[in-house]
């Protein structure tokens, strides 16, 4: 649905917005979009995000480095998610009941 719609490269990634506007979803339902994204990705379909501000949104991967660039930033965020979730479970802990 979505990956259909997109394009290969980070300069031509197209935001939540114009995916809305051309599956003529509302705006303001654009978590539809993220949900359909990663469903498609997990079932093994490859939309890179960028939220660069010069290219944000989804595209295709180009080829295997901008592939790997993604999952590295993904990688990445899922340490810090973990940095983060594993010092709150300390302050947690340290909770008087």
């Amino acid at each position: 649905m979505v990956y259909e719609l997109l394009s290969k490269g980070a300069e031509n990634a197209r935001t939540a917005k114009e995916l809305c506007q051309a599956l003529g979803i509302d705006e303001k339902d654009w978590r539809i979009i993220t949900k359909t994204i990663e469903r498609e990705r997990r079932e093994g379909k490859p939309i890179c995000a960028s939220s660069s501000s010069d290219f944000p949104g989804y595209y295709k991967p180009a080829n295997r480095e901008e592939l790997t660039r993604y999952i590295d930033r993904l990688h990445k965020r899922a340490g810090e998610i973990y940095k983060t979730r594993r010092a709150l479970q300390k302050v947690l802990e340290g909770m008087e009941v």
